[in-house]
C-alpha cells in the first residue's frame, strides 16, 4: 500500500481583489507543515500541486520548511472548481446583492452568501462561466486519481498533493463513492493546510484520515 496525502493550500486572500495569493498566515501554515514533516521524519517520494499560485507557493514553502530538495510537479487537473472572484461574481448574480467586503455588510453575511453560492453550484442551480459543473469536475478528478493510483511503480510510497478544498472534497467523494449531495458538506469543513490521507494499491483506494490539523499550532488553525 502507498499513501496519497491531500493537503489544502494555506490561507488565501479571501475578499481581496485577487484571491489567489497566500496571506501571511497562509505562508506560516505552509512552512509549519513542512517543519512538522521534517520533525516527524516524513519524506514524500513525490510532491504534486495544482496550477494556482496559492497551491504552488504552499508546496514551495512546505518543501523549504521540510528541507526537501525534490521539485514539485504541477498538474492542471488539481485546479479548484472556481476562483474566489468568480464565486463572488456568481453570488451577486444569484442573490441579487453585493458580496464585496467593502459594501458595508457584515463579514458573516458575506460568508453565508459565498457558501450559499457554492452549495447552489453543487446543486446545479448556478453556472460559473467557463467552469465545469460538479459532475464534470468530479469526472476530471476521478480520471486523475484513477490514472495516478494505477500507475503506481512501487508500494510503500508517500506522495503529497497540494490542492484546494473543492478538489479534496471531490476526491473524497470519489474514494468513498459518495453522491454529489455530499460534496458541499465536506467542502465547508476543510481547514487551511489540512491533511487528508488516502491509501492506494493497484488502483484500489480507501480513506485513512480526513481534514487533519493536529500538525498545526492552534493559532494557525483556520478555515478561510
Amino acid at each position: 500500500m502507498s499513501t496519497l496525502v491531500l493537503m489544502r493550500h494555506g490561507q488565501a486572500s479571501f475578499g481581496a481583489a485577487r484571491y489567489d495569493a497566500l496571506s501571511e498566515l497562509g505562508q506560516a501554515q505552509a512552512r509549519a507543515t513542512g517543519q512538522w514533516m521534517k520533525a516527524h521524519g516524513i519524506t514524500p517520494d513525490k510532491v504534486f500541486h495544482g496550477p494556482r499560485q496559492r497551491q504552488a507557493n504552499t508546496a514551495s514553502l512546505l518543501l523549504a520548511g521540510a528541507g526537501f530538495d525534490s521539485p514539485a510537479i504541477t498538474h492542471a487537473a488539481l485546479d479548484e472548481f472556481a476562483e474566489g472572484e468568480e464565486i463572488f461574481s456568481a453570488a451577486e448574480q444569484f442573490l441579487g446583492r453585493s458580496v464585496a467586503l467593502n459594501s458595508g455588510r457584515e463579514r458573516i453575511g458575506i460568508l453565508r452568501d459565498y457558501d450559499a453560492t457554492c452549495r447552489a453550484w453543487a446543486n446545479g442551480e448556478v453556472r460559473i462561466p467557463g467552469r465545469l459543473s460538479l459532475g464534470e469536475f468530479r469526472e476530471q478528478l476521478r480520471d486523475w486519481l484513477s490514472s495516478h493510483t494505477q500507475a503506481q511503480q512501487a508500494s510503500g510510497q508517500t506522495q503529497l498533493v497540494v490542492t484546494s478544498a473543492g478538489s479534496i472534497a471531490a476526491l473524497v467523494c470519489e474514494v468513498m463513492n459518495l453522491p454529489n449531495s455530499s460534496w458541499y458538506s465536506l467542502l465547508r469543513v476543510i481547514r487551511n493546510a489540512s491533511l487528508t490521507e488516502v491509501l492506494y494499491s493497484k488502483g484500489k483506494v480507501s480513506l485513512l484520515s480526513f481534514n487533519g490539523v493536529n500538525h498545526l499550532p492552534p493559532h494557525l488553525n483556520t478555515s478561510m
